[in-house]
């Protein structure tokens, strides 16, 4: 890093700064702090929200990935992305949980259910995203130690301190500074100048990336992998110790299970001005990954090529060396991509990059400290006390709440070893509420005879597989020993029925394992409910239909009478240009994506493509979609300028309704306020 690249740093920095200080006049009331007061446009949604569920650690999440697996992910992701775009465009779970008016998820779930299961869900929500959000400062704070070369220690007043808890304490205040100040408006105003920063920051390192490694390079790189790992042919990757077939169906699965089941994000769930544009915010924003779609994984084939292929030796060798120096084999992996990245860009991009990643790295600790700092104080603390606080006393709390979010995810951060890697991690601490979170959230919002016996049983099902899943994976060399030494005939028997059990890993990956407790909770919501439902649930009430409509709700859509299949495509009258405009694309992203995958699929079925052909269809890809890519960033840009000038003139002359704090009436009036 050059005084160059850190000018850059420090620039993007300073800037950041000064729009989060912006947003603090614009704070005044408690939905203000937590939603922006529902006053965000769908432009500034699908920029900011994709920002923060990209992060710093989802980058070298997806490092690790692309290295693995290569173009192979694409392959099942472009359909995974289609069928995402089609849940997000036609509103399912988005569209209504947003017509609820719900602040949290939790707010909803006392809404349907009742305060106690509020309070042991949002508990367990709670639990679950903070250790999954533990070690997201241990990886971005590796990630600057190296990629920065940062020494291991340094010399302060005499003392002699180590550079990571003293850095990771550093980048975590400071995204706890743009909370503090401005709440959720100066989290998605700061998260929006990040995304589009680190958008075009992509671009440029991927230019370079392309100039440096001559594609025939890759290529004879590809064709040297080993049979059933291969990082071309989609077809012939059976033997890929995380990401195989199975992976994948999982996800196809959790495309429809998990809509809004993940809380890190709550608060872009719930701060979209109506229903309709809460839909075409998550529609965009599922179109905003093709960027880093790109990016990684021509950088991690890159990388791959790098190491593997012997023209590359001597550029190897160096980077090598350092990676021979890290103990801990999951933070080898971790670094291995942004070791090649330092050693590949100039100066004036390696700074870009940086700047890029610690953008990434604050809008998801500010997003995140924000959601789940707000889920314990509104989800658990204020059902507990069962009256409201002051607007004064309500803003104050949060913050206390958030700042110990932070102290917690440090000290997790410093302490906590990693032994599996970061996309496993994640999926195992999140089945702890995502099992049994689209059984409650679908069944609470699409069925009416969904009781809360059922979303009791659910959860309950949901944490004790979740428990028993992390405790499998991660001691589970210490419960086989255990289990020997106890009843060496029992361990006989075992073995004998299951002889993969004598491994260092558990026979099922936290993958399968987050599959089974999907099933297992949806089995058990719908049993119960179907026996304990005496009356059918106002649905008309939860959702302000009919007379409980609120006015300010209102969209396009709703005031039309239109055909039902028209309707669940998520077509509609009264539509602006610009929604027309995302419509047309949504729907040709989804064909092209789609259509390519099941005629891709039948033809390698029925002929077979050799990979050679894989090959150059990839090339073509990913020429294809890095023009789109450019489109996008500028259309996303201007369209998310135009909504954050529309949302500040509204914040600046909104009149605040201080009693929206996230409160459930008493049983005879259990929504929140009709009106702001």
């Amino acid at each position: 890093m050059s005084g160059i690249d850190w000018a850059i740093v420090a620039g993007f920095m300073v800037f950041i700064t000064l729009v989060a200080i912006t947003a603090k006049k614009y704070t005044r009331s408690v939905a203000d702090f937590l939603a922006a007061n529902r006053c965000a446009g769908k432009y500034l949604l699908a920029v900011g929200d994709g920002i923060s569920g990209l992060g710093a650690i989802s980058v070298l999440a997806q490092f690790q990935m692309f290295y693995e697996s290569g173009f192979t992910k694409i392959w099942w992701e472009s359909a995974i992305s289609a069928l995402t775009i089609f849940v997000a465009v036609t509103g399912w779970v988005t569209y209504r949980f947003r017509q609820t008016r719900a602040l949290t998820m939790g707010q909803f779930l006392e809404m349907r259910y009742s305060r106690k299961f509020r309070i042991f869900a949002g508990i367990l929500v709670f639990v679950s995203g903070v250790i999954n959000f533990g070690i997201f400062p241990a990886v971005g704070t590796r990630f600057a130690i190296y990629y920065c070369n940062l020494p291991d220690s340094f010399g302060f007043l005499g003392l002699e301190l180590d550079t990571y808890p003293v850095l990771m304490a550093a980048l975590i205040a400071l995204a706890y500074g743009f909370t503090f100040v401005g709440g959720y408006i100066a989290v998605l105003l700061t998260d929006f100048a990040q995304g589009v920063f680190t958008q075009v920051v992509f671009l440029i390192v991927l230019a370079v990336f392309l100039l440096k490694f001559d594609w025939s390079d890759i290529v004879t790189t590809l064709s040297m992998t080993p049979e059933n790992q291969s990082r071309s042919n989609p077809f012939s990757i059976g033997q890929h110790e995380n990401y195989d077939m199975i992976f994948w169906l999982i996800i196809f699965f959790q495309v429809f299970y998990a809509v809004l089941g993940w809380q890190g994000q709550q608060a872009y769930n719930s701060s979209a001005k109506n229903p309709h544009e809460a839909k075409m915010s998550k529609a965009l924003g599922h179109l905003r990954v093709t960027t880093p779609w790109v990016f990684m994984a021509v950088v991690s084939l890159c990388a791959y090529a790098l190491f593997n292929n012997p023209i590359f030796s001597g550029e190897a060798a160096p980077i090598e060396a350092v990676l021979s120096g890290i103990e801990n084999e999951q933070v080898q992996s971790q670094m291995r991509v942004p070791l090649v990245l330092r050693a590949v860009l100039p100066i004036g991009v390696l700074g870009l990059f940086c700047a890029a990643m610690l953008a990434a790295f604050v809008s998801t600790h500010d997003t995140y400290m924000h959601s789940w700092g707000c889920i314990f104080l509104q989800d658990v603390i204020l059902p507990l006390r069962g009256r409201p606080f002051t607007p004064e006393q309500h803003i104050r709390y949060l913050r206390l709440a958030i700042l110990g979010v932070c102290v917690f995810i440090f000290f997790f951060s410093w302490l906590f070893e990693q032994r599996s890697d970061i996309y496993m991690f994640m999926a195992l601490t999140g089945a702890i509420f995502l099992g049994g979170s689209g059984a409650i959230i679908i069944g609470g919002l699409y069925w009416k005879r969904a009781t809360t016996a059922g979303a009791w049983t659910a959860m309950i099902v949901c944490a004790v597989m979740a428990t028993t899943s992390f405790a499998l994976e991660n001691f589970w060399g210490n419960i086989s020993g255990t289990v020997e030494w106890v009843s060496p005939w029992l361990w006989s028997r075992l073995l004998e029925a299951a002889p993969a059990l004598a491994g260092e890993k558990f026979i099922f990956s936290p993958q399968e394992m987050y599959f089974f407790n999907m099933i297992s909770s949806s089995v058990g919501f719908v049993v119960v409910s179907l026996l304990t439902c005496k009356e059918d649930h106002d649905m008309d009430r939860l959702l302000h239909r009919g007379e409980h409509t609120v006015t300010s709700d209102v969209s396009p859509e709703d005031s039309v009478s239109i055909p039902t299949w028209k309707k669940a495509l998520g077509f509609q009258p009264n539509l602006t240009l610009d929604d027309k405009a995302i419509f047309v694309v949504m729907y040709a992203f989804l064909v092209f994506s789609l259509g390519s995958v099941i005629f891709g699929s039948i033809y390698h079925g029925l002929v077979g493509i050799s990979d050679e052909a894989w090959i150059s269809y990839w090339r073509v890809w990913m020429w294809v979609f890095l023009a789109f890519s450019i489109g996008l960033t500028v259309w996303l840009a201007i369209g998310g300028g135009l909504d954050v000038r529309e949302m500040l003139r509204t914040l600046s002359t909104l009149k605040r309704d201080h009693s929206d704090t996230g409160i459930v009436g008493p049983p005879d009036d259990p929504a929140p306020p009709k009106e702001r």
